[in-house]
């Protein structure tokens, strides 16, 4: 091609230009990259080739010999190409609830990495969340990412805190050839007319139905016994040291496998009343309680609610809103002067570390400067009243303290603190 056509054809020219690039670029593709080394004999400023990973300098290049590299010595890696005559020392040990994923070798260093139900969040490894109840698992947790949690959608439920478990379908109960008594919410599973009656008493599906017994003053006496920690003190113990006739070890296991640690004290004292409710020494408690629920249950302004009284009521409740599927679901299924009460229990259920008579004087403070109908304001201002002037609390909080500090009630069995 003649100079000529070249300058008057800037674009072969560009065309050359990258030709001659790419064809030195492959030609030093194959060399180790280098170093400057000044000779200490000659004063030679000399271009010695690196060593590569795994290796350190043993001697350095002259004018008439390459660049000699030996082996990193154990324990000791290098991860590139250098010029040091050292290798680097590998990590010893992991950071706190880190597990060791791959050992130090020549070329690459320990490797480390949070261990199972725990994320990287800049250096530190942190729990990974759990969905709450009404909330499925879409992503499991990694070592590097947390989990992520989508609402149940319609036909599904999740009816506990899981950093694992997704939502789950509801129970298809004319697919099963049975007569369905509830139907599903995002929090619970459908109830079929045939399952076993003991089963709705459990935790799962206590609070949705609609009977007679009317558990809100028991719950916020449990809540005002929260200091005690009656939650960490194993199930048998307080069925062993709980006066009166014992509740049966059966019933004991179905708690432990069907409720949360919150709702298992909760549950065994129910049962425990139950067995016991003719027992002159403990009259006096299983009075309290049953007074305070048949004065709740008298709220007649609270007789004739409407599902829009119920919104108001859910949306003033502090902590975890109860899902508007769980309220319909109520208006669907219950009485209507079984609403507010059935609505606080599914509060409790997903607040069970707040104060019942707590969160319906916050309730009410945020209804009054909503201008809520007054028959609202009247009977939860009743309600809060009962529950927090019931004198159960003080009769079952002198028991539990007596129980607590008796040794002897424990005397069979390990401390309270392993």
């Amino acid at each position: 091609m003649c100079a000529r056509t070249l300058k008057s054809n800037p674009t072969m020219k560009l065309i050359l230009l990258i030709t001659a690039s790419l064809s030195w670029a492959f030609q030093q593709q194959g060399d180790p990259p280098k170093y400057q080394y000044l000779d200490p004999v000659t004063s030679d400023l000399l271009m010695c080739d690196q060593c590569p990973p795994g290796t350190a300098v043993k001697t350095h290049c002259t004018a008439d010999a390459p660049t000699e590299c030996q082996a990193c010595p154990e324990k000791h890696f290098a991860e590139n190409w250098h010029w040091g005559d050292t290798c680097q020392f590998c990590t010893s040990v992991c950071k706190e609830r880190q597990l060791v994923k791959q050992q130090c070798n020549r070329t690459h260093d320990q490797l480390c990495e949070c261990a199972p139900g725990y994320h990287l969040v800049v250096e530190f490894c942190i729990a990974h969340n759990s969905c709450p109840p009404g909330y499925g698992v879409t992503a499991a947790g990694t070592p590097v990412s947390d989990t992520v949690c989508e609402r149940c959608p319609v036909g599904h439920f999740s009816a506990s805190d899981s950093s694992t478990e997704p939502c789950q379908p509801h129970r298809n109960c004319s697919n099963l050839g049975f007569k369905t008594l509830r139907w599903g919410t995002s929090t619970t599973d459908s109830l079929c007319a045939t399952q076993d009656k003991a089963a709705m008493l459990e935790c799962s599906d206590h609070h949705a139905l609609c009977h007679n017994d009317v558990t809100l003053c028991e719950e916020a006496v449990y809540q005002s016994l929260s200091s005690l920690r009656l939650s960490s003190v194993p199930l048998e113990r307080l069925l062993e040291s709980l006066p009166g006739r014992k509740v049966d070890r059966k019933s004991l296991e179905r708690l432990k496998k069907t409720c949360s640690p919150q709702q298992q004290v909760l549950q065994l004292l129910r049962l425990w009343r139950e067995r016991n409710k003719d027992q002159d020494k403990l009259y006096g408690i299983i009075q309290g309680v049953h007074h305070c629920e048949r004065k709740v249950s008298r709220c007649n302004s609270l007789k004739n609610l409407t599902l829009n009284d119920l919104l108001i009521v859910a949306e003033s409740l502090p902590g975890v809103k109860v899902h508007q599927e769980d309220i319909l679901a109520v208006v669907s299924s219950c009485l209507p002067r079984q609403y507010i009460l059935q609505l606080l229990h599914l509060w409790q259920t997903a607040n069970y570390d707040l104060d019942l008579a707590k969160g319906l004087s916050h309730s009410l403070r945020v209804m009054r400067s909503r201008e809520a109908p007054r028959y609202l304001l009247r009977g939860l201002k009743k309600i809060s009243r009962i529950i927090g002037a019931n004198s159960a609390h003080k009769l079952y909080e002198k028991m539990f303290v007596s129980m607590l500090q008796d040794e002897t009630c424990f005397k069979a069995l390990k401390p309270l603190n392993e």
